[in-house]
């Protein structure tokens, strides 16, 4: 009954302070607006984080069809999309699947930079007839800002100890160019306000009103989140194993490296996209620079701004990798081989081995990471359904093994023991 009531009042206390607004503030409209802007920032960024620790996928596949792309998916975190199994990074929060990082972690930082300029350009321009600092505006959006953390907070804690539904069911719910667009009432509001030639208040009052009134019925009226989702998992081969083959960690983190600079796995376009999109940022940030500070100041800028763009681009890479190959095992049997991941206490994929048509060792700058004696080992597999990447690429290799030339030959050596 407790945990009921604080419910309602947590869904409610933005609106609530909002209606203070409206009794106690002369110009209530544009507080209104400000305090739903904000609310609606919290509600985008409460559903990513919703959708980092959903519930492990309900299908094999998240996407339809299989991949982004004819040639890929063009994602920088493209080899945590066909990962199975969870891992819990931090005590009371409940095991997150890594392929919900991808929709999480990349829809974040995707709508925060453009978000936090719409808010930049917006505030830079805004005249409104009122200062901030005097009572009752402070105060107001004092106790707004503690309501949406509150009503957010709340939400997502409830969310973590629910039956947590799928990342799929939760995305469509993301309104992630709504705190863009918010801004486009805020400039009207202010405009009327600066250019008419009468007085606006008592209309935009009555504006203010049928709005949060408008949201408390929304907010009486809504249904309850969707719960529940049945994780698809692998089961694990009965036995012991006869032989494990374990990948490189060395290898592993230096073809994360390089792949993010270089990205030639999986090569697709698009691929590079975020690498030019981050270059192209600091060449603007540069001549920006250049006409406020000077040529000799911004030179030195974009070389520090560089210097941290691709440290950053390589932490990602092997971070990226090693989620992705870094505690992958590849168990033999007599009858099939089977993708273990022991980081994630999952079975990513298996293949029988009468399945497999041949065996070679891939080898090259990508393949084959300099300083290190791994390798790849590709699988021609005859019942791989999804022919798309990144799963058949990631179903068909065995990526960074130590001992390469061995694992081949003691593939192909149980392949030809079976026929």
């Amino acid at each position: 009954m407790t945990d009921n009531i604080f419910r309602h009042t947590s869904a409610l206390s933005v609106d609530l302070v909002a209606l203070v607004a409206v009794l106690f503030h002369s110009f209530s409209l544009y507080i209104v607006l400000l305090l739903y802007w904000g609310d609606m920032i919290g509600g985008t960024v409460q559903r990513f984080c919703q959708t980092m620790v959903a519930a492990p996928r309900e299908e094999f596949s998240p996407t339809e069809p299989p991949a982004m792309r004819r040639n890929g998916d063009p994602n920088p975190f493209r080899f945590l999309t066909p990962k199975l199994g969870t891992i819990q990074p931090v005590d009371g929060l409940p095991p997150i699947a890594v392929h919900n990082l991808k929709p999480a972690v990349v829809g974040l930082f995707t709508a925060a930079p453009l978000t936090a300029f719409a808010i930049g350009l917006t505030t830079t321009f805004l005249d409104p007839p009122f200062t901030i600092g005097p009572e009752p505006t402070l105060g107001i959006l004092a106790a707004g800002g503690l309501a949406i953390i509150v009503k957010h907070g709340w939400t997502f804690r409830r969310f973590v100890h629910s039956d947590r539904p799928s990342a799929k069911r939760i995305l469509p719910s993301v309104r992630w160019l709504g705190p863009i667009l918010m801004a486009l009432p805020i400039v009207a509001v202010d405009t009327v306000h600066a250019g008419a030639d009468f007085d606006p208040s008592s209309g935009f009052t009555a504006i203010a009103v049928v709005l949060v009134a408008g949201r408390i019925a929304y907010e009486i009226r809504q249904d309850s989140p969707p719960t529940g989702a049945d994780s698809f998992e692998l089961s694990e081969p009965t036995g012991r194993p006869s032989e494990r083959f374990r990948t490189d960690r060395r290898a592993v983190q230096i073809a994360g490296a390089i792949d993010v600079l270089i990205p030639h796995i999986e090569w697709e376009l698009l691929n590079i996209f975020s690498r030019v999109a981050a270059l192209f940022l600091v060449a603007i940030l540069g001549f920006v620079g250049a006409f406020i500070v000077g040529p000799t100041a911004a030179v030195v800028g974009i070389g520090v701004a560089l210097v941290v763009v691709v440290i950053s681009f390589v932490l990602m890479g092997i971070i990226h990798f090693e989620l992705a190959f870094g505690a992958m095992e590849y168990w033999l049997y007599d009858d099939e081989l089977v993708a273990y991941d022991t980081r994630l206490n999952a079975v990513q994929w298996r293949v029988p081995l009468d399945a497999i048509r041949d065996v070679s060792v891939k080898r090259g700058f990508w393949a084959e990471p300099p300083g290190t004696n791994a390798a790849t080992v590709t699988l021609e597999r005859s019942d791989l359904a999804a022919k798309q990447s990144p799963y058949e690429f990631y179903r068909q290799t065995l990526l960074y093994v130590k001992t390469p030339e061995r694992v081949a030959n003691r593939l192909r050596h149980q392949i030809t023991t079976r026929q």
